[in-house]
């Protein structure tokens, strides 16, 4: 079993549709942990066939929360404005059952424009050369490695990327051609040149070492 584990927190806009889009059955689990959410994003879920658990406004610590609470021997983290493109959890799957043990899919951001793809593309190659990834990449992981490893480290910012750091050391990984779809709300809201300067400000201050509560005070939270 696959358990899709959902982090949100006041995603009304964006919630139904993503848990609309999966194809629930005997071998799916969905959790999605929320984080105290004012909106009407818990009566939403609710609506589907998923579990909720209620947790504190932290992304690491939802995530930690959702997969110790999953009943599935492969996880998959997913963000609450990514779809995740048709037939990839057979192959998360095939590939945890063929000597990886954990990896991401390919990003695609939901838009025509072209600067798009230049983005998606280097986080691609970033991804497919370091072995590090992000969240919004839909990391999927073996349950019992997930557990070994300590799960995501409780921090403001950056826990996908130390844990793919302590992911690779731990065993073979992958990035899939299968895609996942993301929303480009982030770079609309705030203009897509200031977004992207940002993401690789904050990259190449976590390369460097930066405190984390540094690099969280530059972080735009977008919901």
């Amino acid at each position: 079993m696959t358990s899709i584990i959902v982090p949100v927190y006041n995603e009304e806009s964006t919630i139904r549709e993503i848990l609309a889009a999966l194809q629930y059955n005997d071998g799916l689990e969905v959790i999605v942990a929320d984080g105290g959410s004012s909106d009407k994003t818990v009566e939403f879920v609710k609506q589907y066939p998923v579990k909720v658990i209620q947790c504190v406004k932290n992304r690491a610590i939802q995530m930690n929360e959702g997969a110790k609470r999953s009943r599935g021997d492969s996880l998959l983290f997913l963000h609450a404005d990514c779809l995740v493109e048709r037939g990839s959890l057979e192959e998360i799957s095939d590939c945890l059952n063929n000597g990886y043990i954990g990896g991401c899919l390919s990003q695609r951001i939901t838009s025509d424009k072209m600067i798009y793809r230049f983005i998606e593309a280097s986080g691609n190659i970033r991804a497919n050369i370091s072995k590090i990834f992000y969240g919004d990449q839909a990391i999927f992981v073996k349950k019992d490695k997930f557990l070994k490893l300590g799960g995501f480290d409780n921090v403001a910012l950056f826990e996908d990327a130390l844990f793919s750091k302590k992911l690779k050391k731990e065993g073979r990984v992958r990035v899939l051609d299968n895609k996942v779809f993301i929303s480009p709300r982030r770079w609309e809201k705030n203009g897509i040149m200031k977004t992207t300067f940002i993401n690789w400000l904050l990259t190449l201050g976590f390369m460097l070492g930066m405190p984390l509560d540094i690099l969280k005070r530059i972080y735009i939270d977008i919901r």
